[in-house]
């Protein structure tokens, strides 16, 4: 018996992170999967790859025009992650992105946040996993913060 696919999440660089019900993640790249299956490579291009679905019984990954990827063939191109180091990972690039994007240094990030600038950097390089409080004391002063979604949410 296969594992049931819970939800897929699409990720900026051409990267599906596939949720298993039992928990597990995996990380398949849109590379990987026209590698090993050549006609998939019309999915190449204008956000077809990032137009996937789990398919009704979550024994599938679909694509438009038809295209299937059994969860077998899903196990074959993809790689298992450790989804909660995946989304430290993703979190502190959006913390750096948005930081360079307000053009606020460190120092003066940490100023309007009330934290200490080391603590930014640690956040930044990944050094420590920050404690929530602190995290969302550091996303106020750019704009952001935290939300809680459903994996299922095409926009996460």
């Amino acid at each position: 018996m296969s594992k049931k696919i819970a939800a897929v999440q699409t990720l900026e660089d051409a990267q599906l992170i596939v949720w298993f019900a039992n928990g597990e993640a995996r990380l398949l790249g849109a590379q990987e999967l026209m590698e090993a299956f050549p006609d998939f490579q019309s999915l190449e291009g204008e956000g077809a790859f990032a137009a996937v679905t789990v398919d009704a019984e979550g024994d599938a990954l679909a694509w438009p025009k038809g295209f299937v990827l059994t969860n077998e063939e899903l196990l074959a191109v993809s790689e298992d992650i450790d989804i909660v180091d995946e989304e430290c990972r993703r979190v502190i690039a959006s913390v750096v992105k948005a930081r360079h994007a307000s053009n606020i240094s460190q120092a003066k990030l940490a100023l309007a946040a009330g934290v200490r600038q080391p603590v930014v950097a640690r956040l930044e390089t990944g050094v420590n996993s920050p404690r929530l409080d602190t995290l969302l004391k550091v996303l106020t002063p750019l704009g952001k913060t935290l939300k809680v979604v459903d994996l299922s949410d095409r926009n996460c």
